[in-house]
């Protein structure tokens, strides 16, 4: 586990770095030193005080303590010195870190009607644009009609509608990692992107250089460095009416690239819909369907919301579902009985004659455990997204009762929540078996995230992995590279990402698992 990185002033983040520059010039300082002891004086009526955290520094509070990677890690090794909640206090303003199993629940689900509002995210959301879309909106009106707006593909009654789609991209991945099985990963993320392409679009099937596969990969690292990229900004609201030119205000010229890709992201496939429906030509799908539908005429802020969701569903499976099949790959290599096990599984039920597919699940329940224990140990989005409270929450701890401030922003650590052991036995092993006999372990559906900021197309995702899973280990073996000398090359465990968490790059060999392996994947 990375280790939190020490409090100095030499290993902060881009963005904070920006402000150690920016505190040298003397106007910029004047105005910071101002508005933080505004803020200071207007939190000491709110502040969180009764719950623990690192000591916090004169002015900056606990600017040198924020995690600008491992997020997820950062706040289990927080709750072992402070408990199930963690305070941070950067210029003025409270951030709670949950990291307890149980006190995420009390928070997130049981009062998930309460603490479900986003904050204010002002370089993300207002400058950039993102709060338009599904995960960043507040729990409003445009929030749940964006849900309704899920439920035409994600819905469980018509996820069966999707099960030819899914297995047709397996086929075309076990293809593409047939003729280049160095590129894998990439072959698996290019698939997961053209699922929910064509599924939300109706567009053709993508090719591995194709511009959609570049601009989703772009969206990803947009939407980390957008939201948990520890801009001044969003602690200093005001700072956003400065001119880019001026010092310490750099961030604009960021959100003006940032803002103009998400647009394009939002824009240029609904365009290419249009000019279909328009044509004739369209493959229906989520968008083809409700333009069909308005056709008629339908308010600008309907066709936005329309517009953001489909934005939101393509982005955010692509990206997570990306995450996860690489995380299945490095559980694969580094497990090879596990996966000898579910191969065999597999070979009973065809008999090396055919792919699987999604109607084989129930016959298929070793390989079921393995896609759940993938998903908790790779862990693909380790934090929630902030949260915010609109009344104030008291909760129980060791310690007694915490108070929690009315609009206190607040992050669950879903990693935390995988690695409990009082929900998960040896929680750092990699064990399918464990989710059955007497002693099973719940399912990790937290993975989806939890409350009514659930994830909508949690049983999607599943299934996708389930479908890749099987054509992957019917078709292939995945084992470890080897060295000049013909030695295998030792594989550790890392990962990396901030919104996303994956593995960092690993070495591997991928072979057919048997002669005319490949007319499994035949047309």
């Amino acid at each position: 586990m990375p280790p939190i990185q020490p409090r100095t002033l030499t290993n902060m983040s881009p963005t904070l770095e920006t402000l150690k520059t920016a505190l040298a010039t003397p106007s910029v300082l004047a105005l910071v030193a101002l508005v933080a002891y505004a803020l200071v004086r207007l939190a000491l009526t709110r502040r969180t005080t009764t719950i623990p955290g690192p000591r916090a520094f004169p002015l900056i509070g606990n600017l040198l303590d924020w995690p600008s990677e491992y997020q997820g890690e950062a706040m289990q090794k927080w709750a072992k010195v402070y408990g199930p909640i963690t305070k941070l206090s950067i210029l003025g303003k409270d951030i709670l870190f949950v990291s307890g199993s149980r006190t995420i629940t009390d928070l997130f689900v049981a009062r998930g009607a309460t603490c479900s509002d986003r904050p204010d995210l002002v370089f993300s959301g207002e400058l950039c644009g993102l709060n338009i879309l599904h995960p960043l909106s507040q729990y409003g009106d445009d929030f749940k009609a964006q849900r309704r707006f899920m439920k035409e593909v994600v819905a469980p009654d018509v996820l069966r509608s999707h099960w030819t789609l899914l297995e047709e991209e397996a086929r075309r991945m076990c293809r593409a990692v047939w003729e280049d099985p160095a590129s894998a990963v990439k072959h698996l993320r290019r698939s997961s992107t053209s699922f929910a392409l064509r599924m939300v679009y109706g567009l053709p099937p993508l090719q591995l250089d194709d511009p959609k596969v570049r601009l989703a990969e772009e969206m990803m690292h947009i939407s980390e460095y957008a939201i948990v990229g520890g801009w001044i900004v969003d602690f200093i609201p005001l700072l956003k009416h400065l001119p880019a030119w001026f010092p310490g205000a750099s961030f604009q010229n960021r959100a003006k690239y940032y803002r103009a890709k998400i647009l394009e992201m939002i824009t240029m496939p609904w365009d290419e819909v249009g000019e279909q429906v328009l044509a004739g030509t369209e493959t229906e799908s989520f968008c083809s369907i409700n333009m069909k539908k308005h056709q008629d005429g339908v308010s600008k802020h309907t066709e936005t919301l329309i517009k953001a969701t489909a934005t939101g569903i393509y982005g955010g499976a692509s990206d997570t579902a990306a995450a996860s099949s690489h995380s299945l790959l490095l559980a694969l290599l580094l497990h090879p009985q596990i996966q000898a096990r579910a191969q065999y599984e597999i070979d009973a039920l065809t008999n090396r004659e055919r792919l699987p597919s999604l109607g084989d699940r129930k016959d298929l329940p070793y390989l079921g455990r393995v896609v759940w224990e993938v998903l908790r140990w790779g862990v693909p989005v380790p934090v929630t997204l902030p949260h915010r409270n609109r009344v104030e929450e008291v909760v129980s701890s060791v310690d007694g009762e915490l108070t929690i401030a009315k609009n206190t922003m607040m992050v669950a650590s879903l990693f935390s929540m995988s690695r409990d052991p009082e929900f998960h036995r040896s929680p750092e092993t990699f064990n399918p078996d464990r989710y059955e006999g007497e002693k099973a372990e719940r399912l990790p559906h937290y993975m989806f995230s939890l409350g009514p900021r659930r994830c909508p197309g949690a049983d999607l995702a599943y299934l996708q992995l389930f479908q890749q899973a099987a054509a992957f280990l019917a078709c292939f073996t995945i084992s470890p590279a080897v060295d000049a000398f013909g030695m295998p090359v030792p594989v550790e465990p890392r990962f990396g990402g901030k919104v996303v968490r994956h593995p960092e790059d690993f070495q591997f060999t991928i072979e057919p698992r048997f002669s005319g392996a490949e007319k499994l994947f035949a047309e």
